[in-house]
């Protein structure tokens, strides 16, 4: 049964009790490996459970085929319905899931994770024709799908993110889901944790007095039976008088503005004007300083330099930052989209110059704004090409993309060739 949209979303949440094996292949690896991991944890939750979880490779069923039924088979020692997943499956193994499926025994849900496969595949056409089994195919992210791993990721951590922001990142992360999730991780951890304190007194401050008497009841504030870190009720002159409890001036007055920032100077010693310090929104906003800051030294700032490189001409440099790029295993395809992206801004800028406006109000009006230090580089890039050229290079590009994503292509290879044929376009004008 082949599953896609909606029902691999309903999938990954929550899959059918009667499924007893699922298979996700495809090219992206990262997303292959997330979607089993989540498709495994709606049926046990700790994944690294010995009593529950059965992890197998290619060589497991090579040496003895029959495995895979005699753990599908066997019921945890703890309880609870079981999961067998195995990774780096394909054709060769497809006699094992047949006799498996021929009589499955037990519950246990079997995860299946495979590279590409073909629609000639064996294992493919086996899962598809199952009425127990579900398929789903895992490409290379488009640009939806990474607009909305963005969001979701960050919105997990409390954290939103601007549009230009979001624009410049989608545009620079790989294709990998993997990879991808790491680099926004470390934008996570740029932005620090969520659970800060973010407020600074004002009326929920005094709601939540407790903080000012270093654990002591709210209850003791009135009744003051238990204040160990206050004083004696006995030594405390007034005691009726809450304000000489706890040396607020005005806590009576708590709607009064003035009284309401003495509270917040007595509990964190910081004028609060505001009862709510609306700054800490800004702070959970990603902005592009913060992608620029946090991941530019390396995908970012090498994407670049690749695509500047390739618009100035500049043959040595290119393959310089290419070789770096692959040493790095960032991907062809993400490359080449780049580069695509960079000369579509080139053409955009070109075009608006074409109209009469300035060189300034062209870069302006750039989305993502151009970072500063690369505006020098961009001028000299609008005065080398015109628009005969950005089509033939746009051209060039998209035929290597698709070229790149063939099964078994050299995708290093022809991306190099292509960026280099286009970098060969880029000539001042006479």
């Amino acid at each position: 049964m082949i599953v896609k949209g909606k029902a691999l979303d309903q999938l990954l949440l929550r899959p059918a009790p009667t499924l007893r094996a699922i298979l996700f292949y495809g090219p992206n690896e990262g997303r292959v490996r997330e979607y089993a991991a989540r498709v495994a944890q709606t049926v046990v939750a700790d994944l690294s459970d010995p009593f529950r979880v059965t992890n197998l490779n290619a060589t497991d069923l090579k040496d003895d085929p029959a495995r895979l039924a005699d753990e599908a088979a066997a019921i945890a020692m703890t309880g609870g319905r079981r999961v067998v997943r195995m990774r780096g499956m394909g054709d060769a193994h497809t006699a094992s899931f047949s006799n498996f499926l021929a009589d499955p025994k037990g519950d246990t849900l079997v995860v299946v994770e495979a590279g590409e496969l073909t629609k000639t595949s064996r294992l493919r056409k086996l899962f598809e024709s199952s009425t127990v089994c579900a398929v789903a195919a895992c490409y290379e992210e488009n640009s939806t799908d990474l607009d909305s791993l963005v969001v979701h990721h960050l919105r997990q951590h409390g954290l939103t993110i601007n549009s230009d922001a979001k624009a410049y990142l989608v545009q620079c992360l790989g294709e990998d889901r993997l990879a991808t999730r790491q680099e926004l991780d470390k934008l996570v951890l740029y932005k620090g944790p969520h659970n800060r304190a973010n407020r600074r007194g004002g009326v929920k401050d005094v709601v939540g007095i407790v903080d000012t008497l270093d654990g002591a009841d709210i209850n003791d504030v009135s009744g003051v039976s238990d204040t160990n870190d206050v004083q004696d009720t006995g030594d405390i002159s007034g005691v009726g008088d809450t304000r000489d409890i706890l040396d607020i001036p005005g806590i009576n007055d708590v709607g009064d503005g003035v009284d309401t920032q003495d509270i917040g100077d007595t509990v964190d010693g910081g004028d609060t004007n505001d009862t709510y310090d609306t700054s800490d929104i800004n702070d959970r906003c990603v902005s592009l300083a913060d992608v620029t800051a946090c991941i530019g030294d390396s995908t970012i700032q090498g994407l670049d330099g690749i695509c500047d490189a390739m618009a100035t001409g500049n043959l040595a440099s290119l393959d310089n930052q290419l070789a770096r790029s692959f040493d790095t295993s960032m991907a062809p395809v993400a490359i080449i989209r780049s580069a695509s992206n960079h000369l579509l801004r080139v053409q955009l800028a070109a075009a608006m110059l074409v109209q009469g406006a300035t060189v300034d109000a062209a870069l302006r009006t750039l989305r993502p704004p151009l970072h500063f230090s690369r505006t020098d580089a961009f001028r000299k890039q609008l005065r080398m090409w015109n628009s005969d050229r950005l089509a033939r290079g746009l051209d060039l590009l998209l035929v290597c993309e698709a070229a790149c994503k063939t099964t078994g292509a050299p995708d290093k290879s022809l991306c190099g060739q292509a960026l280099m044929q286009v970098a060969c376009l880029a000539r001042p004008n006479p």
